[in-house]
């Protein structure tokens, strides 16, 4: 099965978000210590107590603008948008002209892809935070410079502001994800530390922790993180799916299908449900629970080509290939760049359609998209070592294999083209690596026979060139001596080859190497190139309309040759006086003889219009000149 099926739904990763405010604190009284102790909870990750501290404040003083600002972020945070954008529009009315709540009204704005409306608010919040003077200052123009996609500005405002606050923890989240897009997760992960050690309760982070975890291939600790961040918040679906993710990584299957259990209770109409689900089901090879799983996310989401590739895998492994070719289809139409649908499709052009030149139109796009794509490379191979051109089909295992140095089908197939060209030490130690990687190779009998090829590569046009239209023939004669008698090669096909490097090699190797236990053989596409002649009942075939040049000409002359044998059938004994005769009664009996001769030779025209003739024999047989 394809590695796409194993892809976990795109975690979601959960607003970890802080309030700024500048300019509108009120006197030191009692309702502003409320304001700022809510302020503080925020910052250290305690949006509950944050949202209670805030409501608090409000019902005390309708026109705390502060108050209303806190309770729109919390609110962000926990996906309530509507009620937050509400609390943002009370907030500016009673204090027009402040930046970072333009900052987390821009954010509530781009979070419901409103975003012309996004930007216009990040501008003006961008505008009125020009000279920060505070923590919360700082980390606001951190969150517009975020949007800007001005990393470094961003990390130096969120330094800044942890400079000027260490206990902010969402600072040290902000930080962890510019870390992240920078790759750098060692350093993303110690920001999520350093935040986790200021509140252990900061629920939220654990969420964030443990996805950082996954992409660190860490599950077993990605799934603690999602299991603890299901002890704050149990019905959070995305915690439930992603765990469920994680279990699947560690084979733990039925603890995958537990939680996509529950998910699908709370959310029975969230697509990336059924379709990870279904790749459960596959691992488990339960075709039939994987396809409805497939089937029912493709109708949530007809327009998600990674569905109809999953289930395209379902059609395969059924061996309903049109089905199969049909998904494959779809999902590039949906997706023309879905290297792994067109590794697919390719596969079926190949292997069930018979139309390998489009598999490899197919293959060589998924190069175009990602040149290290392993098994592109090794398709490639698999092409040109069914038209038996070895050299090619090793270079292309060599860059499936460099791209992936664990792809263990390469070095299997590259053991085989080597065998193939003769090359039994470096067959041999690819088949080592490959049993090193997890292969398993069975023991095997065989008759001892091998078939071998030359290295070079064919070249195709050089050959057709050769066989253009002329105005030369060649006209000969084929016979076979045996046992001092002369057969004509009568009704036998004659074929007529170019002389091309990869012949010549071709002819110089079987010189060299065939044997009782070894046959040399061209590649099926320089057969291909080639003229055929039947010979007439005394041996005479012509070629004609040939260009000057180097032929080369053969047959195979098969015939019965006609003996006779004397059977013996008993003996007769008669004794006259002292005297014993034996006679001895024999008869005689004709039989059949299977004979077998390889005749050919090379011919050169050497100019347009000549007439050569020719004799093939194995050896000097004056009558069967042409």
């Amino acid at each position: 099965m394809n590695a796409a099926i194993s892809n976990p739904k795109r975690i979601v990763r959960p607003l970890a978000i802080a309030l700024i405010m500048s300019g509108i604190l009120s006197s030191a009284n009692a309702q502003q210590r409320i304001t700022d102790q809510a302020i503080t909870q925020f910052m250290t990750g305690n949006f509950t107590k944050a949202q209670s501290l805030a409501t608090d404040a409000i019902e005390q003083d309708k026109n705390n603008a502060l108050a209303y600002a806190i309770l729109g972020r919390v609110l962000v945070t926990n996906n309530d948008l509507v009620n937050a954008q509400v609390n943002y529009d009370k907030a500016l009315r009673l204090s027009p002209n402040n930046g970072a709540v333009f900052a987390f009204k821009a954010a509530c704005y781009e979070y419901q892809e409103k975003n012309d409306l996004a930007k216009k608010a990040y501008d003006k919040a961008y505008s009125l935070l020009s000279s920060p003077a505070t923590s919360l200052d700082y980390y606001a123009r951190g969150t517009v410079n975020d949007y800007r996609k001005n990393a470094d500005a961003a990390f130096a405002d969120y330094t800044k502001a942890l400079e000027l606050n260490p206990q902010c923890a969402v600072c040290y989240v902000k930080r962890a994800r510019i870390y992240a897009d920078k790759q750098q997760s060692d350093a993303a992960l110690s920001e999520y530390n350093n935040a986790l050690r200021i509140n252990p309760d900061y629920s939220a982070l654990y969420f964030s922790r443990g996805t950082l975890y996954y992409e660190r291939r860490q599950y077993d600790k990605a799934a603690e993180d999602y299991t603890k961040s299901l002890q704050y918040k149990p019905g959070d679906v995305d915690a439930l799916f992603n765990r469920g993710v994680m279990y699947k990584m560690q084979g733990k299957l039925d603890l995958a299908l537990a939680d996509y259990a529950r998910v699908a209770q709370l959310s029975p109409n969230d697509a990336d449900l059924y379709g990870n689900r279904g790749n459960v089901y596959y691992l488990q090879n339960k075709m039939a629970e994987a396809y409805n799983d497939y089937s029912k996310a493709i109708r949530l989401n007809p327009k998600k080509a990674l569905y109809y590739l999953n289930r395209g895998s379902v059609y395969t492994r059924w061996e309903q290939y049109d089905s199969a070719f049909a998904d494959y289809n779809t999902a590039v139409n949906l997706n023309p760049g879905y290297a792994d649908a067109l590794i697919e499709r390719g596969n079926i052009y190949m292997n069930q359609k018979q139309q390998p030149e489009l598999g490899l139109a197919d293959y060589r796009r998924v190069l175009e998209i990602d040149p290290k794509y392993s098994n592109a490379w090794m398709n490639i191979g698999v092409y040109y070592h069914n038209k038996e051109s070895f050299s090619q089909a090793i270079e292309n295992y060599n860059k499936a294999i460099e791209a992936d140095p664990k792809n263990m089908l390469a070095y299997l197939n590259r053991a085989s083209a080597y065998e193939s060209i003769g090359n039994s030490k470096l067959a041999n130690q690819d088949k080592k690596k490959y049993v090193d990687l997890g292969g398993k190779l069975e023991p095997s009998g065989s008759s001892g026979y091998k078939e071998i090829y030359p290295e070079g590569v064919f070249d195709a046009k050089m050959a057709a060139d050769a066989l253009g239209r002329g105005t030369s023939s060649i006209a000969g004669r084929a016979c076979t001596k045996k046992d001092g008698l002369i057969f004509s090669a009568a009704g036998v096909k004659v074929r007529l080859f170019p002389v091309t490097p990869y012949l010549e090699e071709w002819h110089k190797l079987r010189d060299k190497k065939e044997g009782a236990h070894t046959g040399v053989f061209m590649s099926k596409e320089a057969n291909k190139y080639s003229i055929e002649a039947i010979s007439g009942a005394d041996g005479r075939f012509v070629f004609e309309g040939l260009k000057p040049g180097r032929y080369f000409i053969q047959l195979v002359h098969s015939f019965n040759q006609r003996k006779t044998a004397h059977i013996y059938t008993g003996s007769y004994t008669s004794q006259n006086g002292p005297v014993m005769t034996t006679t001895n009664y024999y008869y005689d009996q004709d039989y059949l003889v299977a004979r077998s001769q390889r005749l050919e030779r090379f011919v050169e025209i050497d100019k347009d219009g000549q007439f050569k003739k020719i004799t093939l024999a194995n050896g000097l047989i004056k009558s069967c000149d042409f």
